[in-house]
């Protein structure tokens, strides 16, 4: 799986909250409406990187 594929994976997994995708972690308060906050989070940083990356010319 390639890296922006992963990232549109985590993005849709987000909104399965209180789902059996959700494990229940006690960041409950964060999700929302927004979805999964650690998939949220995940799914940014790892844009971070990616984007960190093609700039300097990686992949």
């Amino acid at each position: 799986m390639k890296t922006d594929e992963l990232i549109e994976a985590l993005r849709r997994l987000k909104v399965q909250t209180g789902s059996l995708a959700c494990l229940g972690c006690g960041h409950e308060h964060n999700c929302g409406t927004g979805g999964c906050a650690i998939i949220r989070e995940a799914a940014d940083k790892l844009q971070a990187v990616a984007e960190f990356c093609e700039r300097r010319g990686q992949k």
